[in-house]
């Protein structure tokens, strides 16, 4: 999983061009905070611009997959040995869609959960993401005990990242890797909540196969 926070033109196509994948190859949705998830087979890019999901999951090795965050958890899955990989966009109500995109893959590529590699990307954290005491119910409900905490001042906060890891675990998935990171609390990163409506900026977080070239991240 690589981040830049060129998501905006000319940006996005400097980057794409920085990792030498050709725009033909590259692949974004239109995320709406679901838990809908795509199969990438042979449809060109313009045909999923406008396609409403916010996972997409491929065997194709030529490709690069895209999703915007700020604030919500970008995960990418790989299985290294069926050669199945994907990225999805998770937050607070597309929480599942990670253990939905393990559930597609053992359906549609045969992967194993167990060999599926899992990293749970910067997200915002429970030193920030304080709720309204119905979301947190609601949430804890859903996701189980250790989803939700109180701070100091009592306020509930979900935690995105347990609730993830809760799912994942009971999917059988036994490689998790999380980055810590809050993009709330650290001014590198795009955050919807510090940065407000009006003003907040996006990260493009993405994973490609197998035959394009590798890059590091690009940064502003």
């Amino acid at each position: 999983m690589a981040f830049s926070r060129r998501t905006e033109l000319p940006h996005r196509g400097r980057l794409v061009t920085e990792l030498g994948a050709p725009a033909d190859k590259v692949f974004a949705l239109r995320q709406v905070h679901s838990r809908d998830i795509v199969v990438l087979d042979n449809q060109p890019p313009q045909n999923l611009a406008a396609t409403e999901a916010d996972g997409m999951l491929t065997l194709r090795q030529d490709v690069l997959l895209t999703v915007t965050v700020a604030d919500c958890l970008p995960i990418v899955l790989v299985d290294a040995r069926g050669g199945a990989f994907g990225i999805v966009h998770s937050g607070w109500k597309g929480t599942g869609i990670a253990a939905e995109a393990v559930r597609v893959m053992q359906e549609r590529f045969g992967s194993r959960p167990r060999d599926i590699a899992v990293t749970i990307g910067p997200g915002i954290g429970t030193c920030c993401y304080r709720v309204p005491a119905e979301r947190a119910e609601h949430f804890e409900v859903a996701f189980g005990p250790g989803t939700v905490v109180h701070g100091a001042d009592g306020t509930p906060r979900l935690d995105l990242r347990a609730a993830n890891v809760r799912l994942l675990e009971e999917a059988g998935v036994e490689s998790i890797s999380i980055a810590s990171a809050c993009t709330c609390c650290t001014p590198g990163l795009a955050s919807f909540r510090r940065q407000g409506a009006a003003h907040f900026t996006l990260m493009l977080a993405y994973v490609g196969g197998a035959e394009l070239p590798r890059a590091e991240a690009a940064v502003p």
